[in-house]
């Protein structure tokens, strides 16, 4: 149902939020890209692929990732992200 549909049954007043139904801060896309780079490493491994080859090219590709999402959420995520980082590595 919609906010609309919920909002009409309960006389126009928004319904409460229920507990538990907040949003996750783990997506879809963390977790493929926590996913990914492993299953990439081991497939890569199989091929004969050397070590360092395969850590210097994942390297590269998260660099890439990172650059991508600097660039299409203006900044200020990353940003966040790589201070709260920092923050919890200096406690």
């Amino acid at each position: 149902m919609s906010k609309h549909t919920l909002a009409a049954q309960n006389g126009g007043e928004p319904t409460p939020a229920q507990p538990g139904a907040e949003h996750s801060r783990v997506t879809l896309p963390v977790a493929l890209t926590v996913a990914v780079f492993p299953v990439l490493g081991v497939i890569l491994a199989l091929a004969k692929m050397p070590t360092g080859e395969i850590v210097e090219l994942l390297t590269y590709c998260g660099a890439i990732g990172s650059v991508t999402v600097l660039v299409v959420s203006g900044g200020r995520h990353l940003a966040a992200t790589l201070a709260a980082f920092v923050l919890r590595i200096s406690q």
